[in-house]
C-alpha cells in the first residue's frame, strides 16, 4: 500500500525523502534550512549568500542555486565526493514570524551559538508552530485591506463598501480553500471573477463612480506586485533564471486575473445593468489617515506579524505613501516610486539595527504601497476591452515604475547597516 501524496509540494516534508542526510547531521540540517527560507520567500540572491556563510562556519563548501520552484545545492569536503541534491519546493504563504525565526537560526549557526543537530531542532520547532493569528483574522482583514486601498485609491463610500464586501469574500475563498495544487493554481482567476462579478452587483445596488476600485481593491493581497518588484531585483542582481522565472509567474498570474475579470464582467453584464454614477466626491481627508492606519494593521496580520512590530510598520506606511507621492507630484510617477523604495528600503535597515525588526515586516506592506502590480493588472484589462495602444502604454509605465523601484531597493541596501549578532536562541 503505497502512502498518501502530499496535497501541495510546500507540505512534502524532507523526513520523508529516502535516502536523504538525517536533519541532525550538517548537511540535513542545511537542505532543511533551505528550504524553509525558500519556501518563506528569501530571495534567490539573499539566500544563496546566507547558505554560503552557513556552509563554511560547518567547515563545507558549497554551490546554492535557487529558481522559485526547486533548490539545487552541492556540498563539498576534503577528501570526499560532491554531493548534490535537488529540493522541490514551491515559495509558500508569507509569514514574517518563521522567517524572522528561521533566519534566527541561521545567525545563530553562522556566529556559533548553535550546533548543526540544535538548529535542526529549532526548524522542526518553528515549522510546527501555529499562527501567530488565526485565519479568522485573516479574513476580516483581508476585508478591512480591501475597504482602506478602496479609500487610498480615491474611491468614494460606494466603492468601500463594495470593497470591503469583496475582500470579505475572497479572504474567506482563500482561507478555507482545499490546499490542492490545482485549485490554488486557480485562485488568482476564481477570485478576480468573483471579485468583478461582485463589483458589477454593487453598481447595480448602490451605484459605484468605478467598478475598478472595488476589483483591484478586493483582490490587492492575491495581485503579485511583491513577486514582480523581486523578480527584477533578481535579474539586476544576475540571478538571470531565477529572475525570469518569478517574472513569469508573476506574469501568469496577471494573466489569470485578467480572464476571471473578462470572464466575470461579461456574465455580469447580462445579468445587471452597470450604472456609474457621476465623479466621485471626495471622502474627508481625514479618512485617508484612518486607511492607511488600518492598512498597516492589516498587513501585520497577513504576513503574520508580531504586535510589537505593528508601530513600525504603521511608519513604513506612512513613509511609503507620503514619500512617494511628493515624488510623484514634484517629479513624475519613475521618481516617486524611486524615492518610496530607496526610503522604505533605508527605514527597514535602520529599524532591524535599532530594534531587529525583520525587514520583511516593514519593506512588504510598504512596497505594496509603491509597487506597479494593480498597474500590470490595468493594463491587461485595458487589452481585453481592445484598448490595445492604452494597455501597452499602461505596461511600459509599470515596467518604468517597476525598474525605479528595484533601483531604489538596491540602493538602500547598498548604505545596509552592518547586522547584529542573532540573539541566542534557548536550548
Amino acid at each position: 500500500m503505497t502512502n498518501q501524496v502530499p496535497r501541495s509540494i510546500s507540505e512534502r516534508r524532507l523526513d520523508k525523502v529516502p535516502n536523504l542526510p538525517e536533519r541532525h547531521k550538517p548537511i540535513g540540517f542545511m537542505l532543511r534550512l533551505v528550504k524553509a527560507l525558500h519556501t518563506y520567500g528569501v530571495p534567490a540572491y539573499e539566500l544563496e549568500s546566507l547558505m554560503t556563510k552557513v556552509a563554511d562556519q560547518l567547515e563545507y563548501g558549497v554551490q546554492v542555486s535557487a529558481v522559485p520552484t526547486s533548490i539545487t545545492m552541492t556540498f563539498m569536503q576534503e577528501e570526499e565526493n560532491p554531493q548534490t541534491y535537488v529540493i522541490r519546493s514551491n515559495s509558500g504563504e508569507v509569514n514574517v514570524d518563521k522567517l524572522r525565526s528561521s533566519m534566527d537560526v541561521a545567525y545563530a549557526v553562522i556566529n556559533d551559538d548553535l550546533t548543526a543537530e540544535q538548529g535542526a531542532k529549532e526548524l522542526l520547532e518553528i515549522s510546527k508552530s501555529k499562527p501567530v493569528h488565526n485565519k479568522y483574522w485573516m479574513v476580516f482583514c483581508f476585508s478591512s485591506v480591501s475597504a482602506s486601498i478602496a479609500r487610498i485609491f480615491n474611491g468614494g463610500w460606494q466603492e468601500v463598501v463594495a470593497a470591503t464586501f469583496i475582500g470579505f469574500i475572497v479572504g474567506l475563498i482563500v482561507n478555507n480553500s482545499p490546499r490542492i495544487q490545482s485549485v490554488s493554481s486557480l485562485m488568482p482567476a476564481l477570485c478576480a471573477f468573483i471579485a468583478s462579478f461582485i463589483s458589477f452587483a454593487f453598481s447595480q445596488l448602490l451605484g459605484l463612480h468605478s467598478t475598478y476600485i472595488p476589483i483591484v481593491a478586493g483582490i490587492i493581497v492575491l495581485v503579485p506586485g511583491l513577486m514582480l518588484t523581486i523578480a527584477m531585483a533578481e535579474l539586476a542582481t544576475q540571478n538571470l533564471v531565477s529572475g525570469t522565472s518569478r517574472l513569469l509567474g508573476a506574469g501568469m498570474i496577471f494573466i489569470q486575473m485578467a480572464f476571471g475579470v473578462a470572464i466575470g464582467s461579461q456574465l455580469a453584464a447580462h445579468l445587471f445593468q452597470e450604472q456609474l454614477l457621476p465623479t466621485a466626491n471626495a471622502l474627508p481627508d481625514w479618512t485617508l489617515y484612518i486607511a492607511l492606519l488600518v492598512t498597516s494593521w492589516s498587513f501585520m496580520v497577513l504576513f503574520q506579524t508580531r504586535w510589537k512590530e505593528l508601530p513600525w510598520i504603521i511608519i513604513a506606511t506612512f513613509v511609503a505613501f507620503f514619500v512617494s507621492k511628493f515624488g510623484v507630484m514634484h517629479f513624475g510617477a519613475a521618481t516617486g516610486a524611486f524615492l518610496g523604495a530607496l526610503s522604505v528600503g533605508l527605514f527597514s535597515n535602520i529599524a532591524y539595527r535599532i530594534k531587529r525588526v525583520p525587514t520583511a515586516a516593514i519593506m512588504m506592506p510598504g512596497f505594496i504601497i509603491l509597487v506597479p502590480g494593480s498597474v500590470g493588472f490595468k493594463s491587461l484589462t485595458a487589452i481585453l476591452d481592445h484598448d490595445i495602444i492604452g494597455g501597452i502604454e499602461i505596461a511600459f509605465s509599470m515596467v518604468i515604475t517597476g525598474i525605479s523601484l528595484v533601483t531604489g531597493l538596491l540602493i538602500s541596501s547598498i548604505a545596509t547597516l552592518p547586522k547584529p549578532k542573532a540573539k541566542k536562541i534557548k536550548e
